[in-house]
């Protein structure tokens, strides 16, 4: 069972009740404190009540949390998927076609004499 889901239960059904107890118990028992027996029901409900708010607050934040790994997980997998397919328009298809159209690039070098290897020195050439 998530966690949201204990919250979502509990709360209602253990911690509002304990807290609304706690604070009746409190109002009674605590030093310097003069409270009417009459008004215990509403410091009862007033404990409940405080306890209901943080717990509402934390679904919320839950919520939120769920909903960011939500969409982390259909980022995720829309990257994957486009990861794995190629673009339709790469320019070429197989790689052997790269290397042909260097070849081509190198051959229209030779044919009009500007090949850097014809150089006597090598290392003048780069100097």
């Amino acid at each position: 069972m998530s966690p949201n889901r204990i919250v979502a239960v509990l709360t209602p059904l253990v911690f509002a009740p304990l807290a609304g107890a706690c604070a009746a118990w409190l109002s009674q028992h605590f030093p310097g404190v003069d409270v009417d027996r009459n008004a215990l029901e509403e410091i009862f409900i007033a404990g409940a009540l405080i306890a209901l708010a943080p717990a509402a607050q934390w679904l919320h934040g839950w919520q939120k949390y769920e909903a960011r790994q939500g969409e982390l997980q259909r980022d995720l997998a829309l990257a994957s998927t486009t990861a794995a397919a190629p673009p339709a328009d790469a320019g070429w298809s197989d790689a052997s076609e790269g290397v042909t159209d260097a070849d081509d690039e190198l051959d229209e070098l030779d044919q009009l004499g500007e090949s850097p290897l014809d150089d006597e020195d090598p290392a003048e050439a780069w100097t």
